[in-house]
């Protein structure tokens, strides 16, 4: 017995020993190979992030509208630029307090501020410097330094969450992110902390010899090459353009995910108009490598430059538009304008006009950014005048009017409403210019004996119309507004691109107003004329005449206008050409409007501008595009409370060509007298430029 529990008692002890000298094997190998592994890593170097170019906005033609090209910049780092951030210095201060009881808070400011004087001295003469190097202002510059500061800022207090919060969402961030303290937000060290930032530009080669010649004494600043977005044509295109600025937190969610695509302290994000709705296709992606200490490359990922937005606005043709509307010399002199160009067939907008505009390459400075946002500014310059505000359309509707009464059998072609010289309309009732004016009515003004379809439209007779839109139901009058595009977003600008495959984005869109077929004039989008309100009776003869409380852009009555020449079949216009983009075929719709009433608008619209006692015949009469190999229709419009001008034509010519213009003078009296000489100039500019008709010969 005891010798058979000594044997046991020995092979315990040997078990145990093995088992120990394994555990001691097995912990000496993996320990050997975690120090080896760990003198690997320390030949590694960080990786390094390669920047990336953004992509070019270009014009139908090629020609870039947005692009970024190299310059000189002196930067700054945040180590110095933190003296300026109060959070910093706060956080700082509140970690010193709770780390010494014996100081009070008074001591310990004492201290750091004198802890502090060299580098905050430094920084004066830093901001001094660049003062006195740039054209911008001391106000610009400590902008910079205020965003380069929030972004480190809110970098920091993510991070420090983040650590603390692995797996939960963004939105668990933000619910907590007012909670999280600025003295644990300051004991975040980050790598972005010791990089430099864009401060201000070096514009002039002199410039940059002076900054190389005082920073040999100042080592604060340093020179670095780096890409600057530049706009070549300036104003042109500005609302629709837009431009690019540093980030904000907001901003810099949408791409939060993604190492390469997620945005660094420094750079810049579309802030405005196509380059904000463009973001994703535009940003790109960075590059990264890595190096061992001894400089050999062990890994690599390439840049992936932005793409290209191509428009379909022919840059040339806007331009000459936007000093058309901007010349003080003519009628419509100091009024605001806009204007729309579109090519029929595939209602491609050739261009867009707005004025006044702005530079785009000056707009981050701080004196122009204050004017041109001015919220006290009731015109808004930042605003689209074509795309973002609402105009009673006037006259500009009574082709739409027309073919409504003629689809729902309300009128005939030659059924006459008359408009007489000595029997005045009842009262409540709008009357003729001709009657306020000169006492004479349309059935008598055309020598033909009858105030009828086509000859309304060349008159522009407002008893006809106001008549003829009371004959219509509430339903008939706004559904077939709607079905010309009014009262909705008739713009798409779908944003297509591979950097979206894994990112929630909803998708930006230009700013843009719906209109209004209601009652009341509201801002809002309907998805089809059945969800409107019905008119009450007194209104709908206003909506005759394009008044009352009927709203629409430049945009939509161009849109409107292109669909009757293209004989009744709708197309949504196009800004964006992208061939892999099918909205614009899917929202192809024929109207189902008949051949017979087409004509007799065609008819009427060209006897506005071809025939006496039209209401443009005054200003085409003689025109050299009369021998250009085209043929014009046009209509004429003016308002009241509030006062504006129109004009509105579409050409086409023998090849099947065709283009359609809309301008708007606010506070324009009469759409003949201002309006009108503005479209026939703008559609000379369309022919020479080789949209319709022959070209002169030089």
């Amino acid at each position: 017995m005891y010798h058979y529990r000594l044997k046991i008692f020995i092979l315990l002890c040997v078990g145990s020993l093995v088992i120990a000298v394994g555990r001691l094997v097995t912990l000496q190998t993996f320990q050997v190979e975690k120090a080896r592994q760990e003198l690997v890593d320390m030949r590694i170097l960080p990786a390094q992030q390669r920047p990336t170019i953004r992509g070019q906005i270009l014009d139908r033609n090629g020609k870039s509208l947005a692009l970024d090209q190299p310059a000189f910049f002196l930067h700054i780092g945040y180590q110095l630029t933190r003296y300026r951030d109060p959070r910093w210095r706060e956080g700082k201060i509140r970690r010193a307090l709770a780390s010494s009881e014996e100081k009070t808070r008074n001591e310990i400011e004492k201290e750091l501020k004198e802890e502090w004087k060299e580098d905050r001295k430094q920084l004066e003469e830093a901001i001094n410097l660049a003062y006195q190097l740039a054209d911008v202002s001391r106000e610009d510059i400590e902008a910079t330094i205020q965003q380069i500061n929030d972004q480190i800022w809110e970098l920091s207090r993510h991070i420090w969450w983040w650590r603390r919060n692995e797996g939960k969402t963004w939105q668990d961030y933000r619910n907590a992110r007012e909670s999280i303290t600025i003295q644990d937000i300051v004991t975040i060290d980050l790598r972005e902390m010791k990089d430099v930032y864009q401060l201000v530009e070096l514009k002039t080669h002199q410039d940059l010899l002076r900054a190389q010649k005082e920073l040999l004494n100042l080592k604060a600043l340093t020179i670095k090459t780096e890409s600057k977005r530049y706009y070549p044509y300036d104003a042109t295109v500005c609302q629709l353009i837009g431009w690019v600025a540093p980030w904000q937190e907001l901003e810099a969610e949408i791409f939060k995910d993604d190492k390469y695509m997620s945005y660094k302290p420094g750079e810049v994000v579309g802030k405005f108009g196509l380059e904000k709705v463009y973001e994703p296709v535009l940003r790109g992606r960075r590059g990264e490598v890595q190096y061992d200490i001894e400089g050999n490359l062990l890994e690599r990922t390439e840049s992936q430059h932005g793409q290209d937005v191509r428009l379909t606005l022919d840059i040339d043709l806007q331009r000459k538009i936007e000093a058309l509307l901007a010349d003080n010399t003519l009628p419509h002199g100091n009024k605001y304008c806009a204007a729309v160009v579109l090519e029929v067939a595939n209602n491609d907008i050739l261009a867009m006009a707005s004025i006044p505009t702005f530079d785009l390459n000056t707009i981050r400075q701080t004196d122009n950014y204050k004017r041109i946002f001015n919220p006290n500014d009731p015109n808004k310059l930042w605003e689209h005048k074509a795309l973002e505000r609402n105009y009673p359309p006037g006259s500009t509707v009574k082709p739409l009017i027309l073919i409504a009464g003629l689809e729902e059998k309300k009128i005939g072609p030659h059924q006459s409403i008359s408009c007489s010289s000595w029997k005045l309309p009842p009262k409540g009732w709008p009357r003729c210019l001709l009657q306020k004016d000169y006492n004479i009515g349309h059935d008598d003004h055309f020598g033909e004996g009858s105030n009828f379809a086509r000859n309304a439209i060349r008159g522009s007779c407002n008893v006809y119309f106001t008549q003829l839109a009371h004959r219509l139901s509430s339903e008939q009058l706004q559904s077939w507004l709607f079905q010309f595009g009014f009262g909705q977003e008739v713009l798409q600008t779908p944003v297509v691109s591979d950097n979206l495959s894994n990112v929630e984005f909803d998708g930006h869109r230009l700013r843009q107003s719906y209109g209004c077929l209601e009652y009341k004039v509201i801002q809002s989008q309907v998805s089809s004329a059945s969800e409107l309100e019905p008119l009450p009776i007194y209104e709908k003869k206003w909506w005759g005449m394009g008044q009352g409380s009927l709203r629409a852009n430049v945009l939509q009555v161009a849109n409107a206008l292109s669909t009757i020449a293209r004989d009744g079949t709708y197309k949504g216009p196009r800004l964006v050409i992208n061939e892999n983009d099918p909205h614009n075929e899917a929202r192809m719709r024929n109207l189902n409007i008949s051949k017979n009433t087409l004509s007799v608008v065609r008819d009427g619209m060209k006897a506005v501008v071809y025939e006496p006692h039209g209401t443009a015949y005054s200003k085409f009469k003689g025109s050299d595009l009369f021998n250009r190999d085209m043929t014009i229709y046009g209509k004429t419009g003016s308002t009241q409370d509030p006062e504006h001008a129109w004009f509105q034509c579409f050409a086409e010519d023998r090849s099947g060509r065709a283009v359609v213009i809309a301008v708007l003078v606010e506070r324009g009296e009469r759409g003949a007298g201002e309006a009108a000489p503005l479209g026939h100039r703008i559609l000379r500019y369309c022919n020479e430029a080789g949209y319709i008709g022959k070209k002169p010969i030089e």
